[in-house]
């Protein structure tokens, strides 16, 4: 049995765990748009593929679009394409402050490479 103080240290170190260490690691069930920002009207940074490896580190209060992590892009997706629900397992993050930006290009339209 641990002495009084150290559960003190061991309850004080808890309390300062970073949220990013409630992570979720999870997949993706079918392709989907990892986007620059909490929305559809973002430009979408790449498309992942289904069953995906990535880690949920938040999601805005209405639990429809999270920032997720894989090895190399940070963006967010819509968690409906999810393999597990992400609903208080994950911090909420606060959006606010951040405004949504006009679309980039019409949706429809196809990117070109430049050159």
């Amino acid at each position: 049995m641990a002495a009084p103080p150290v559960r003190r240290f061991v309850l004080a170190a808890l309390l300062l765990v970073p949220l990013s260490a409630l992570a979720l690691d999870t997949s993706t069930t079918r392709a989907v748009n990892m986007r620059t920002g909490p929305d559809r009207f973002f430009e979408v940074m790449t498309v992942l593929p289904a069953r995906t490896a990535v880690r949920v580190t938040g999601c805005i209060s209405s639990w429809h679009w999270c920032q997720v992590v894989t090895r190399r892009h940070r963006g967010w997706v819509d968690s409906r394409y999810l393999q597990h629900p992400v609903r208080g397992r994950v911090p909420v993050v606060d959006e606010r402050g951040s405004s949504r930006p006009p679309p980039a290009r019409p949706r429809d339209t196809p990117v070109r490479p430049a050159g």
